[in-house]
């Protein structure tokens, strides 16, 4: 009884919130309905007929389960997903309660969670997750999370919590080390697509030079049993590639879920999708960059663990709609914007390859110091904004931090006369647009409080983001 009056005060408070026009309700109303009932979380999400899955990880958690979310739908299934992003506890309860009836009944095949890495221990100790895919482990708001040993710990925690299956990604050290007690899929890129006069090369293939150690952002520098030296025959960026150990030979896990001739365009991304069962499937990703492709594979791989046809992955990828802020193409002003959230150095690093490899393409970055940006705004000196040097056209900068990111293009080589600052994100926003010539793209890159503040502007404007 106790869940049911949870969800009705969870429901009230969330159309209160939304009629207000207070926000999107995401997750007060998931407060509410946990301080009624506690256990309301758990009574909702085991209603789910085929049960539970789960995305965790520093970056692309967003996008992979919005991928996920896309395959399944091509599936037929019904699935429950936490689309805004709210990915604590409370977001995920708030997504639950508003998705089921006002008895509590959820009519679902999934719940489908994208989850924090540090609220994985506790979403898993109240449900029974099947499988939880991992992206990556990258540095990201150190004044919260510590370094990458602490957020390895707790993913690790929260699959061992419910000895859920592991999905991980084989590339990354950091994370194919993980739970080598538990059932593991591995998933990885095994090739990239011969470059032509207009791609620029990420790293040189395996073909062009043998084995090279790491180099520019990369999040660990020592194998994981012996502390020696990583060797890369392949990297594709961070800590991400083909790897061994320089002394007692751990070497990178052999994926059964792989990504084969990979390019990636300013527009999007291609690759061949190979199953554990050999089958091949070409994929025509509308997102541009490779993280973008290791989201797509990340979440082709949990569904292979769920059963899901090679077919329907493919047309599930092909067919994706973006989610808020991630890759997401808008027009403002009969102007062309995308949208890509960051947050850390290594997706800021990804972020700005995508946009510098544009040639068509111009840049607004707003930072922001909030609590949910993560106060330390150190992590600007690691990004690699030296991609942007080469750009043409005026960099507009913006946010709470806004001359802390004019004086880091300044030392990553863009002249100061090109830097335009404007404190104020609405006036950035017109200010970049007014800059637009025909067929070019303002490429925004907003960290997560000025995206959220990008939000209320645009739908002031009349224009709404995915999910809002």
């Amino acid at each position: 009884m106790s869940s049911t009056f949870a969800v009705i005060a969870g429901k009230l408070s969330a159309s209160a919130i939304r009629i207000a026009g207070m926000g999107l309700a995401t997750n007060l109303p998931g407060k509410i309905s946990r301080k009624i009932s506690p256990t309301v979380l758990a009574s909702i999400a085991s209603q789910s007929r085929r049960g539970v899955v789960a995305v965790s990880g520093t970056n692309g958690k967003s996008t992979t389960s919005g991928l996920v979310a896309s395959i399944l739908r091509e599936a037929k299934l019904k699935i429950v997903h936490n689309r805004q992003g709210a990915n604590l506890v409370t977001g995920i309860t708030a997504t639950l309660v508003d998705a089921c009836a006002w008895s509590g009944q959820l009519d679902a095949d999934y719940c489908l969670f994208e989850i924090d890495e540090a609220a994985l221990p506790l979403v898993a100790s109240e449900v029974k997750i099947s499988t939880i895919a991992v992206t990556n482990l990258f540095r990201d708001q150190l004044d919260r999370f510590g370094e990458l040993d602490t957020t390895a710990k707790l993913i690790t925690k929260g699959i061992k919590a419910t000895q859920s299956k592991a999905v991980l990604n084989a590339d990354d050290p950091n994370v194919a080390q993980m739970v080598p007690d538990c059932d593991r899929l591995f998933y990885g890129v095994a090739s990239v697509a011969p470059l032509t006069c207009e791609d620029e090369p990420a790293k040189a293939s395996e073909s062009e030079q043998d084995e090279i150690p790491e180099a520019g952002i990369a999040e660990l520098s020592s194998c994981t049993a012996c502390g020696a030296e990583y060797l890369y025959s392949l990297r594709f960026y961070g800590q991400l590639g083909h790897y061994r150990c320089s002394a007692c030979g751990q070497t990178r896990p052999e994926p059964q879920v792989l990504a084969e001739n990979v390019k990636v365009t300013a527009a999007k991304s291609t690759f061949t999708l190979v199953s554990p069962d050999g089958e091949r499937a070409d994929v025509e990703l509308p997102l541009p960059g490779m993280f973008n492709v290791y989201n797509a594979l990340c979440a082709a791989a949990l569904c292979h663990s769920m059963g899901i046809p090679t077919r329907t992955i493919q047309q599930g990828l092909s067919s994706y709609s973006t989610l808020f802020g991630r890759s997401e193409r808008i027009l403002y002003r009969n102007k062309s914007i995308l949208i890509q959230l960051i947050k850390n150095p290594a997706g800021a690093s990804q972020a700005v390859r995508a946009a510098a490899t544009d040639p068509n393409g111009r840049i607004l970055i707003a930072i922001n110091d909030n609590y949910a940006d993560g106060r330390d705004v150190s992590w600007l000196w690691d990004a690699e904004f030296e991609q942007l040097a080469g750009c043409k056209g005026q960099f507009v900068v913006s946010g709470l931090r806004c001359h802390d990111m004019a004086i880091r293009l300044k030392y990553a080589g863009v002249a100061a006369d090109n830097i335009i600052v404007e404190p104020s994100l609405e006036v950035a926003v017109d200010k970049a647009t007014d800059l637009l010539g025909d067929g070019q793209t303002l490429w925004l890159l907003p960290t997560y409080t000025c995206l959220l503040d990008l939000q209320k502007i645009l739908k002031s404007k009349g224009v709404t983001l995915s999910g809002t």
